[in-house]
């Protein structure tokens, strides 16, 4: 478990300050008694698959407003999250107040079951209207998906940004490219989600892709890992790699050997979905906290964390933060982009698509 608060001088502000913060602009006045509830609660658990570089900076920022309210986060596995908060509440433990994860079907499957509290933002003016698809269901990041090249295994001609010369290129030069592209393995939930949302977008192109490409290509393991043995050549290049991993390392100078592009003909956007728990014990804390994660100030702190902002009007400051602006600039609009959502089909047509993409990638 982590623990995080600020100290000290933070605590130390005067009545007046603390008062001026109470009630963001734009709140409706009744709000200053949800943050008192909050207060008297005092604390609020998260599970989360994010690490505490990521979660970390937001919840800073949090306590820089609310330094009475401490924040606890439990870092596990993203369906463990729910698992565990199921588990957890049958048999009457208390449990987590919020959950933040990036897997798709357990989100989808927590919606039908009612684990979330149909909680209404005064955010939601703010936000695009896909990043509250479902009651109580709110997206924290918003999370482009890139390719990366060795750029000296890959002349600079075969580092496309299209994703349909991509695969022509892997067929077309062997030489360079068979054994030697890495991807997610869609025969899970991440990695199917991807290449799901990707195939609903391009059609049969996709499918056709996939089948003359994928026998030369070797799915498996995180993004971490693509991004080494990309670096080592191992691979020559990979695809669908999380864009916030390959940014954040950046900074360690991995940019003079990997080279990365956005897909300019469809970059796939996953998000990373927020939701306060119905049996959530600190229920006042952790709306608090959830609209905080959606304001301007929260959205800046998802960024400071490496993940991706998507709060229009939002500008990341330095060469490796990006926020979905930025992504939508590089690629020429929204046209170009695949938004990895919480589509029922797509559990409900899982296993057709596991077994074409298996069959598709020889796996």
């Amino acid at each position: 478990m982590t623990r995080y608060w600020i100290a000290g001088a933070a605590a130390l502000l005067t009545a007046g300050a603390v008062q001026a913060q109470d009630v963001p602009a734009g709140y409706p006045a009744d709000y200053a008694e949800l943050i008192a509830q909050a207060r008297t609660e005092g604390a609020l658990l998260i599970y989360t698959n994010l690490s505490n570089t990521n979660l970390g900076p937001v919840v800073e920022a949090f306590n820089e407003a609310y330094p009475d309210i401490e924040v606890q986060s439990v870092e596990m596995g993203p369906s463990e999250a729910f698992s565990r908060y199921e588990a957890e509440i049958g048999t009457g433990v208390d449990s987590a107040d919020l959950v933040i994860a990036n897997s798709i079907p357990d989100w989808i499957r927590a919606v039908e079951a009612g684990t979330l509290a149909d909680y209404v933002s005064p955010e939601q003016a703010n936000l695009p209207a896909w990043s509250y698809p479902e009651p109580g269901l709110y997206t924290f990041s918003a999370d482009p998906m890139v390719t990366i090249y060795n750029k000296i295994t890959v002349p600079e001609e075969l580092q496309v940004s299209s994703m349909q010369q991509y695969f022509e290129n892997i067929v077309a030069h062997p030489e360079i490219f068979e054994g030697k592209v890495g991807t997610y393995d869609g025969r899970y939930a991440f990695g199917g989600s991807i290449g799901y949302a990707f195939a609903k977008f391009h059609g049969d192109a996709a499918w056709d892709w996939f089948a003359s490409a994928g026998p030369l290509t070797r799915p498996g393991g995180g993004a971490g890992g693509m991004i080494e043995r990309t670096l080592t050549g191992e691979l020559s290049s990979s695809f669908f790699v999380s864009g916030p991993v390959v940014f954040g390392k950046l900074d360690d100078g991995i940019g003079q050997v990997l080279g990365w592009t956005f897909p300019s003909d469809g970059t796939p956007v996953f998000l990373r979905g927020m939701g306060i728990t119905a049996e959530a014990p600190h229920g006042a804390a952790a709306r608090v906290f959830l609209d905080f994660v959606l304001s301007e100030a929260g959205q800046y702190g998802v960024a400071a964390g490496k993940l991706t902002a998507y709060r229009p009007g939002v500008t990341p400051e330095g060469e490796t933060a990006f926020s979905l602006d930025d992504v939508l600039a590089a690629i020429g609009g929204e046209e170009n982009l695949i938004l990895v959502d919480y589509d029922p089909e797509m559990v409900a047509n899982f296993e057709a698509f596991n077994a074409r993409w298996g069959d598709a990638f020889k796996m």
